[in-house]
């Protein structure tokens, strides 16, 4: 499997091409089609949001990306290659992560503990909890660039059963960006978060704008527009439109499937 991850790696990938590119992934459930021929791309450096009214199959579309599961049909490229096959746990390598689905930390740990061993996890060393992590600097250096990027940077010594609900969105995504990951994968970002909460997730993520390309899953409408390049609007499984926010906005098909019923 080693020799396979190290291969999908491209050597003639361009500014210009997609960095994530979907194409004809299909996946049925019986007779339910959750995920029906989606074409989808994101360019280098865009925040590409996807929206849609619940039940519109953006999880499922999400969770295929991801490696969580396996599309009936269809490729996912990264960079060019196809990492359609590649499992979920080897897809931060070849520069694909995502943040934000049921969180995973470990509450007794501080917050740099656990960035530290998800770097680890992600090496080539051999893993053994924590001991080894706590005395690297190879590992605790990204661990504290990451925490900096989404402004924790006084905040990870601090255990995580510590830190307001937040903080540990804030701390989920520091996991990611701690990856080397080119591709963000962002699911609900802001869900659970209170006014003020979400103003600071927006800000660290414009911040992030223009250094990876990051796909969203996001339902606050306010929040998309004002992060988004583009948005693709998925309904029954299916893109309908894909534009910039002002050519969304006034889309008719879009405000009859969709925005019609936010507002």
């Amino acid at each position: 499997m080693t020799e396979v991850i190290q291969d999908v790696r491209p050597h003639n990938a361009t500014a210009t091409a997609p960095k994530l590119e979907i194409r004809g992934l299909r996946k049925t459930f019986g007779a339910l089609v959750a995920t029906n021929d989606v074409n989808l791309q994101v360019r280098p450096g865009e925040i590409h949001a996807l929206i849609g009214p619940n039940g519109a199959g953006k999880t499922t579309l999400i969770s295929q990306i991801s490696g969580e599961l396996m599309p009936d049909a269809g490729q996912i490229l990264l960079d060019g290659a196809d990492i359609t096959r590649i499992p979920a746990h080897k897809r931060a390598s070849v520069g694909l992560a995502r943040s934000f689905q049921i969180s995973q930390l470990y509450n007794d740990f501080t917050a740099e503990d656990n960035v530290a061993m998800a770097v680890q996890a992600q090496s080539n060393k051999r893993f053994n909890m924590l001991s080894d992590a706590r005395k690297q600097a190879d590992l605790r250096e990204p661990a504290r660039r990451a925490l900096q990027q989404v402004g924790l940077a006084d905040r990870g010594h601090l255990r995580v059963s510590e830190l307001a609900h937040g903080e540990k969105r804030q701390l989920e995504l520091a996991i990611a960006l701690s990856l080397n990951a080119s591709v963000l994968l962002l699911d609900e970002p802001m869900a659970g978060l209170g006014a003020e909460e979400s103003q600071r997730m927006k800000d660290i993520l414009l911040g992030l704008k223009g250094q990876y390309a990051i796909l969203l899953v996001e339902h606050d409408m306010d929040i998309v527009f004002a992060l988004a390049d583009r948005i693709t609007v998925l309904v029954y499984g299916k893109p309908i439109f894909t534009g910039t926010p002002d050519e969304v906005r006034v889309n008719n098909d879009v405000r009859d499937a969709y925005l019609g019923r936010e507002e």
